[in-house]
């Protein structure tokens, strides 16, 4: 009998391994069941203003600050530029008197809202200060709002008004939509600098049209927080939707990994199956190449087994098959060990790193164990039981100059050998070296044999 491995691609049954080690990362990959119905729950229902609740609401608010790091480290420097080249021009163009309260205001408006673009890329940097980024990021943004408010009010000239309320707008607009605050840091950003910076102007008896700036404060923050509303509720939509396939790709891969599981073991025995096998010993071959090792298999076939069938019915061979796997699995003291059904009623142990007199230990054993089984076997023409016969073969990969198919032929080989010499016995493939203590064979144990390798 003639076996032959083919050198399939193996598929990978190892989980993919993640990459970061954040807290949300964390939070993903430890998602349950439970949780995902959660987050179906929630995207099948109108979001509210106060968020999600406990841990989910914390991770939700983590991917907002790193969001809000991103977009400051990005946005930063635009920012700045923008603002030095704003204030450049306005004064430039608008020419503040040095001997009025015009360039005092501008020079104020200038450091203050200097000062708050400088905190909210601070705020990105640090990070203590990111951790709170909802409460600094309010403040700096409330800041650069009030005092470009106020600065509208105080103006003598016309055309810095004008400017400073554009100031004012666009920072609304930045504050709401561009830091990636959270509504409620939003709102008080955007509301409590209006109303302070209008009671500003009641008490300094600001020459301004209350009505019309009233108005336009209250319009430009309605819309402001509308759209930061809106952004939010699209945001965390988004963030449940990416909880969810990630617990979905979480589940797939375990069924891949499972499915791959399976693909690898042998229904009836849940040993190792022939595709597992070949892979595995492709693998244990190379590893033996580069570091000079030995790598031993032994080939394993069930004595007679068709008569057992025919005779009992192939339950009974099930069963039978069942507790043989069992004793080959018992023999493996390894983790690198491996048995695997090879085909009907041959089976194959996979010995790294064995030398011939560990892997001939391992076939006297099974003898034993097997006929300990005591499994009744009324026509076998060796024994009064279910016994097996084994062949072993041992070798060197870098030394012997062979392939892993060679391998397995000198073991069919000895398997054939063991059979042919009445069974019920294993026998050994000696290396070309060592054919000269061939004579040692006196000494094996009853029902061994031991040949030179004729390769």
């Amino acid at each position: 009998m003639q076996h032959s491995m083919t050198q399939d691609q193996p598929v990978s049954s190892k989980a993919p391994v993640c990459a970061t080690t954040t807290a949300l990362d964390n939070y993903r990959q430890q998602l349950t069941s439970d949780d995902a119905e959660r987050v179906r729950q929630l995207l099948n229902r109108r979001l509210n203003w106060f968020g999600f609740h406990g841990k989910m609401e914390n991770m939700y608010r983590t991917q907002r600050v790193q969001e809000f790091h991103r977009t400051v480290i990005e946005g930063g420097p635009w920012l700045v530029l923008a603002h030095i080249l704003a204030n450049f021009v306005s004064y430039k163009v608008r020419h503040p008197e040095n001997d009025s309260n015009d360039i005092q205001i501008w020079l104020t408006v200038l450091l203050v809202s200097s000062a708050g673009i400088l905190v909210g890329i601070l705020t990105a940097i640090i990070p203590v200060l990111r951790r709170n980024f909802n409460l600094v990021g309010a403040l700096s943004g409330g800041l650069i709002i009030f005092i470009s408010m106020t600065a509208a009010q105080l103006y003598e000239n016309l055309d810095l008004a004008q400017d400073a309320t554009y100031v004012a707008l666009l920072a609304m607009m930045v504050t709401s939509l561009g830091m990636q605050l959270l509504l409620p840091a939003v709102t008080t950003a955007l509301i409590v600098p209006t109303i302070v910076a209008l009671g500003t102007g009641i008490i300094t008896e600001a020459r301004i049209d209350w009505l019309s700036v009233t108005t336009y404060a209250l319009t430009g923050i309605a819309i402001c927080l509308y759209l930061a509303y809106r952004l939010e509720h699209i945001d965390r939509k988004a963030f449940l939707q990416s909880l969810l396939l990630s617990w979905e790709g979480m589940q797939l891969d375990v069924a891949n990994r499972s499915l791959d599981l399976l693909s690898r073991r042998d229904p009836l025995t849940n040993l190792a199956n022939r595709r597992d096998f070949n892979e595995t010993l492709l693998e244990e071959w190379e590893r033996a190449r580069r570091e000079d090792q030995p790598i031993s298999l032994v080939f394993i076939d069930i004595d007679h087994f068709k008569l057992f069938n025919d005779h009992y019915g192939h339950a009974s061979g099930d069963e039978c098959l069942v507790q043989v796997s069992k004793v080959l699995a018992d023999a493996l003291k390894r983790p690198g060990d491996l048995a695997a059904r090879f085909g009907g009623e041959e089976f194959v142990l996979l010995l790294p790193n064995t030398e011939d007199s560990g892997a001939r230990r391992v076939a006297e054993r099974l003898l034993k164990k097997v006929d300990a089984l005591k499994i009744p076997h009324m026509h076998s023409r060796t024994a009064g039981h279910v016994s097996i016969s084994l062949g072993v073969a041992t070798r060197y990969p870098l030394r012997d100059n062979i392939t892993a198919q060679d391998l397995l032929e000198l073991a069919d080989a000895a398997l054939y050998f063991a059979k042919n010499s009445g069974r019920h016995r294993y026998h050994v493939s000696i290396r070309p070296v060592t054919a000269a203590t061939a004579e040692a064979g006196a000494s094996l144990p009853a029902g061994a044999s031991l040949t030179k390798d004729d390769s």
